[in-house]
């Protein structure tokens, strides 16, 4: 007779890809104690399975990185006396109507 699963089995979790995109299989090499940590923290819950961990810490590695292209621009505007004189002449109109009440 064969054997059901137990109704307070956890269910299983998938993931969906983001915005779409299908799945793709790839190789990476890592160092084994980054491995080890990783499947810890999927281990403590953080991320359903392995896959997903790695996938999360890619997305916040490609956040981060434009992030801080983003704020390297605005430093290098920031620079540009051209650049700040155009942006107090859109403040100084702006606060002429921010002053109309509108």
């Amino acid at each position: 007779m064969p054997q059901h699963a137990s109704s307070t089995a956890a269910p299983t979790v998938r993931r969906r890809s983001r915005g779409g995109a299908p799945l793709e299989k790839r190789a990476f090499s890592l160092h084994a104690n980054v491995i080890q940590e990783a499947r810890a923290a999927v281990a403590d819950g953080l991320a359903p399975n392995l896959s997903a961990f790695v996938e999360a810490a890619v997305i916040e590695k490609l956040r981060r990185s434009r992030r801080a292209r983003l704020y390297e621009a605005y430093a290098v505007a920031a620079n540009d006396p051209a650049f700040m004189a155009d942006m107090e002449q859109l403040t100084t109109a702006y606060d002429a109507t921010a002053a109309d009440g509108l």
